[in-house]
């Protein structure tokens, strides 16, 4: 009884160490990402069948999270908000929109090897 006390012991004092050393380091490990928040994005797209997936950062930006290559999902939904694609730029990762007389870049980067994160300029409402 006393050996099964001292594992359960043991490996409760290292999940609190491990807890403590996360929260003290959260934002060298995670950046300005909300790991909760992406992993709910990869949820919708790999087990509700969704095409894109709505998440946000720490500074509440619109993320979208879109499966690797798909960026023609993204361009289809600002197309239906009124903006066209006036230049693609693989090379730096950017897409350039247009509304009206008015441009936005748009910026996209790898995300866990099968996923793009697209960076919105548009704030979340809070």
């Amino acid at each position: 009884m006393s050996k099964v006390f001292k594992m359960i012991l043991g490996a409760f004092i290292t999940v609190v160490v491990l807890m403590v050393v996360t929260f003290i380091n959260w934002e060298y490990i995670f950046g300005d990402n909300r790991p909760i928040a992406n992993a709910k994005a990869v949820y919708q797209i790999e087990f509700k069948d969704k095409d894109i997936a709505e998440t946000s950062d720490v500074d509440n930006r619109i993320l979208y999270v879109v499966p690797k290559g798909h960026l023609d999902t993204y361009i289809k939904m600002m197309r239906k908000k009124g903006y066209e694609l006036t230049e693609r730029d693989p090379k730096h990762n950017t897409l350039l929109l247009k509304k009206g007389n008015s441009y936005t870049e748009i910026n996209y980067r790898k995300f866990a090897r099968k996923y793009t994160i697209i960076d919105s300029p548009f704030l979340k409402e809070v």
